[in-house]
């Protein structure tokens, strides 16, 4: 005779964005079907006890890049992301994350944005996923019959309602204009707009640019003079090009835009105090202005640029990001104060992964700076990779940017916020699962334990001192990378299981997740982002009233 459930989860403190207590918790078909005080174990085919432990809805980590090749430096070389969206998805659910949304990017040489995301699917479903995933697109190319035609098929066949946009990088960024078509195409579709605030433009004087640039790369197409000319070239200068005030004035000019027209936006891994502070202010006036951060600017400063054996060390690479993290810690306190306070929307990894030894991550920053590779008499070949940069500075205008993340968000967040008394569980909820499943379309599907209407997704952290403290090392990750950026830090704890619409795919250690197992999700539109305040839309002084009447 069947049970009536197929897995029950007792003896759990039960976490949700609004409350906390001691529940147990019943699964049927892959769904949440009850929650308890005390349900029988008997009445389940399987019962896992959970100690006395926190139980909370498995993580939607809402922004990595997957399966992606960068363009970089002379000659069009590519740089290429070192996790799929297997090995990718597979350090997620090893992290607690069940539902992962990746970016389908369109270069500048595509038209279709439709081709773009067929393309990037294909490659999920040759690879297949651990977890759930999701889309979302990155325009570059911004022509407007093409939104007019092809973003409601996004949203209506494809179910990806959110875009995101550049304000640097020359192959991606956008103009004002730009940034105001794909806003106002987005508006009328309900599309979520997310926004890489930094000045472009400022970073190019900066880094010495004059004129069109001399070739396409993702990060820093400058031929870096200003900074050349000094001999600051090593990679934590990279640092240096790109000051909080980049980040900041990009952020405000964005707010203007997407004020004057009414659309909401998100901003992505916001990483200074300054942009924050200017996030803050337009969210107290009331207009609908959404925020992310992510854990290396909470972790991370100028000076882990330096971390490896001298400032000039080459392999300090492994560090470089955008926008960087801050140049010291007092940025950091801002940023957790910005966690509490509802500042931020969303916590996500940012996970844009880059091999160090490798010739098409992280060693291109050596490979394709001609100072560097005189006199070399190694093939530059993936064998010799590890020859050819030891010893040299490279330049760090031609490093692909980004630092793995999927698999330590959680338990970044969960040991160094929850366990020590910065956030609240239900608030830790809300920044790694709850809140990103409303903004981008999932909820309740995602984020939450509502009987029927909830897929089973639950991540069961140990109870107190039954995990033994370690010091991170990058062997007990399950990505791609040959790196972590939290090499050495403290956990005491870390997701004991993880359950994926009720199949335990994480237990104590253990991989038990396929390839197989993830779902690819068709996302509605979000239910944050779908109302301005209407004293502000009156405001002729800062909005543009006559659009729409």
């Amino acid at each position: 005779m069947s049970k009536q459930f197929d897995l029950v989860i007792k003896n759990g403190v039960v976490v949700t964005s609004g409350d906390v207590g001691p529940l147990d918790i019943a699964i049927k078909d892959g769904k949440i079907a009850h929650l308890a005080a005390s349900i029988p174990e008997d009445a389940a085919e399987r019962a896992i006890d959970a100690e006395g432990a926190y139980v909370m809805p498995g993580g939607v980590d809402a922004h990595v890049h997957l399966a992606q090749d960068f363009t970089s430096g002379p000659g069009g070389v590519t740089g290429k992301c070192a996790d799929d969206f297997m090995t990718g998805s597979r350090s997620a659910i090893c992290g607690g994350t069940t539902t992962i949304i990746a970016f389908a990017q369109q270069n500048r040489w595509e038209e279709s944005l439709l081709d773009v995301v067929t393309a990037y699917d294909r490659g999920a479903s040759e690879t297949g996923c651990f977890s759930d995933y999701a889309y979302h697109i990155i325009i570059t190319r911004p022509d407007v019959e093409m939104l007019k035609r092809e973003l409601p098929v996004l949203v209506n066949e494809w179910g990806i309602t959110s875009c995101k946009l550049f304000m640097t990088y020359t192959a991606m960024q956008l103009r004002d204009n730009e940034l105001l078509d794909v806003m106002y195409e987005a508006r009328k579709l309900a599309v979520t707009t997310m926004i890489h605030a930094e000045n472009g433009d400022l970073i190019a004087w900066l880094t010495g640019e004059c004129g069109p640039p001399k070739s396409i790369h993702l990060e820093l197409i400058h031929t870096a003079e200003k900074l050349e000319e000094k001999g600051l070239i090593e990679p934590r200068y990279h640092a240096e090009s790109r000051p909080p005030i980049v980040e900041m004035e990009a952020t405000h000019r964005a707010i203007v835009l997407a004020e004057m027209i009414q659309n909401p936006i998100l901003f992505v891994h916001v990483g200074s105090a300054s942009a924050a502070a200017v996030i803050r202010k337009s969210q107290t006036r009331g207009f609908p202005v959404y925020a992310e951060t992510c854990p290396q600017y909470l972790h991370l400063t100028w000076e882990d640029l330096k971390r490896f054996h001298s400032p000039q060390c080459f392999e300090n690479s492994k560090m470089i990001c955008s926008p960087p993290p801050g140049p010291d810690d007092s940025d950091q306190e801002a940023l957790w104060t910005g966690l509490r306070n509802g500042t931020f929307t969303i916590f996500s990894s940012d996970h844009c992964p880059f091999r160090y030894d490798d010739i098409r991550g992280k060693a291109l920053g050596v490979l394709q700076h001609a100072p560097s590779m005189e006199g070399s008499t190694c093939p530059i070949d993936q064998d010799h990779v590890h020859d050819i940069v030891h010893g040299k500075t490279g330049h760090f205008k031609y490093i692909p940017n980004g630092c793995p993340g999927i698999e330590t968000r959680m338990p970044l967040l969960f040991n160094y916020g929850v366990m020590e008394g910065r956030i609240t569980p239900e608030r830790y909820v809300e920044l790694t699962s709850t809140a990103p499943a409303k903004l981008y379309g999932l909820y309740p599907k995602k984020g939450a334990l509502m009987p029927g209407l909830s897929d089973a997704d639950l991540v069961i952290w140990y109870p107190d001192g039954r995990m033994t403290p370690f010091s991170l090392t990058n062997d007990r990750l399950h990505h791609n990378v040959d790196y972590t950026p939290y090499e050495g830090m403290s956990f005491t704890n870390w997701p004991r299981y993880t359950i994926l619409r009720g199949k335990v795919v994480w237990a104590e250690g253990q991989l038990l997740g396929t390839p197989q197992d993830g779902e690819y999700l068709k996302r509605k539109t979000s239910q944050l982002t779908t109302a301005a305040v209407r004293s502000i839309a009156d405001d002729k002084r800062r909005v543009a009233t006559w659009l729409y009447k």
